[in-house]
Order: C-alpha cells, then structure tokens, then sequence
C-alpha cells in the first residue's frame, strides 16, 4: 500500500498522489527489477470523494506501464456516546450509508479500471475520546457491538464483490501509566491489551473465515418479519453437499428472539457477551426458537434437508 490515508496524514491531493504513486512503483522496479509486486492504492480516510476515484482510477493519468491493482479505502463508525451500549445501535445505520457510497465507488471503477480490486483494509468503530488519557472504561458489550457491526458490513459489502474487508489494528490500549503509556485507539484492538486474548471482533473473525467456503458457498434470498431489519439482520447460504447455514446478528441492546424454522438438530456457535474473550458458545437446537442477547453473532448450521 502506497501511503495511508493520503488526503489525511499526508495532505495531497489526487493529482500529487498519483505521480508520487507512480514515483514509487517506478522507484521499486528500477532497484529490484520486480515486476511482479502488487500495489494498492489510496487507503482514503474521508468519503464521498469521488472526484479522487474518477482521476485515480482513469489509466491516462498515469505513467505507462503502471498497474492499478488494488485501490482502498476505510470506514469507522462513531457515536454519541463512550459507555451507554445503546448509542451503539447507531452503528449499522451508519453502515448502510456507507454501503451506498461503495456502491458509488464500485460503478467508477467498473467503468474506469474494472480489473482493479478492492479492499476496505480499515473498518470498525472508534468511540469519542478514544485517545484521551483518563475517558472511562467502555463496558464488556462494547466488543459485542463492535464485532456485530463487523459481521453485518462483511454481509452487506460482500454482495458488492468487494474483495476485502479488514481490521486495522491488532491490539490498541488505554493510558497505561504502569507502562509509561498513552491511549492507542482502545477500541479499535481486535485482542485483550493485558491477556492476548480475542476479543468478541477477533472471535467473529474467526468464526467467518472458518465458516465460509468462498468459493462454493452462494447467498441466497434471505426473508424475514422484521421487514425494516430494524432489530436483526440475517443472511442464508447453500454450498457444497446441501450445506446450508444462516448468519443472524442481533443489531439491538436488546434480547431478541428470533425463530428459524427447520433448524432443530442443526449446530449453533454464537457469540455474545456470556462468551467474553472465549471462542464461540456451540450448541445444538432442540427448538425452532432463538434467543439472541444484545449485539450477538449467530451462525446456524442447518441440518440436513430431508426433503432432498
């Protein structure tokens, strides 16, 4: 990646970004004579520029011979607040606004540069004061809430063709005065910052690499009651074999319960608050009905159909 958040940290504009980024590339290749080096470009940090993607993405304002690989660019949620859970509720409608700028984006590059990819390599939430020493201790759920955020933007940017969807950071902290240190973007950590351990986001992570066959599982229309997707976001898929499995996120702080017919016998690994910084709870559906606690994850391994 050819600089981050070039418009932000660095303060250019797209014309001096673009022969910078040629600069670079040229720069590589003249001392290494590799060419077989992949590149990304722009990591952008504020939205709706898409002025930026038009000139970036246009062939003709670059030097020849110079590829377009991949192009990136970042979205945090925010919120009111640091310590009520309920604020957070605001996170996916934020991300459903984001998701039509992806959309904007991706008709640009379709045009201009289709055989360009995409990652949106930073995505999470930074909540207000994050780096103020002394802002008081988010609660336990917080990482709940986080990581339900992230596994409805995998859902909903993923039907786009984006090819990835990443964290930024692996472990931040607050003012760590033991250790002489100051706040790091505590709620940005995907680990415990004292133990190591996984938070609620790195479980859920995990649990999506581990679940999805990418290359044979297919998304299918997913109905549900709640018509608005005001309080759960669910999304079906089939793969290999007639498996068949469905992720529910519970985008309240609120119980909801949620029934899933022709689950019983199926597998469910959640996570939630009771799992802390552990991996998934695993347990087998004896019913059609569902209790999903405030910002859970949910995936459901359907049994088999036997209907077929």
């Amino acid at each position: 990646e050819i600089f981050n958040e070039v418009e932000s940290e660095h303060s250019m504009n797209v014309e001096f970004y673009t022969r910078a980024y040629d600069a670079v590339i040229q720069g590589i290749r003249r001392h290494t004579n590799n060419y077989d080096m992949k590149y990304v470009g722009m990591a952008l940090a504020y939205h709706n520029e898409f002025d930026w993607y038009r000139y970036f993405l246009n062939h003709s304002n670059h030097a020849p011979d110079i590829p377009l690989d991949m192009i990136s660019y970042h979205f945090y949620a925010g919120a009111k607040s640091r310590t009520d859970p309920t604020a957070w509720e605001s996170f996916f409608s934020q991300l459903d606004g984001f998701t039509f700028e992806v959309e904007q984006i991706e008709e640009i590059r379709k045009i201009l540069s289709p055989e360009t990819r995409t990652t949106i390599d930073e995505l999470g939430v930074i909540l207000p004061n994050d780096n103020t020493p002394g802002a008081p201790q988010f609660p336990m759920v917080y990482w709940n809430a986080a990581a339900a955020l992230y596994a409805y933007a995998w859902a909903r940017i993923s039907r786009q063709g984006i090819d990835v969807v990443g964290h930024s950071q692996l472990v931040g902290y607050p003012e760590l005065p033991d250790l002489q240190l100051q706040p790091q973007f505590p709620s940005v950590a995907l680990l415990n910052w004292t133990t190591g351990e996984g938070t609620a986001k790195y479980w859920t992570t995990k649990l999506l690499i581990e679940t999805v066959d990418i290359d044979n599982d297919q998304a299918v229309v997913t109905e549900t009651t709640d018509l608005q997707g005001q309080n759960i976001f669910s999304q079906a898929f089939i793969g290999k074999n007639s498996r068949r499995w469905v992720l529910i996120i519970n985008k309240r702080y609120a119980n909801i319960d949620v029934f899933l017919p022709g689950c019983t016998g199926g597998r469910m690994q959640i996570i939630n608050e009771a799992s802390g910084f552990g991996p998934p709870t695993e347990v087998t559906l004896e019913l059609s009905k569902i209790t999903l606690s405030p910002f859970a994850v949910a995936v459901v391994h359907m049994p088999p159909d036997n209907r077929n």
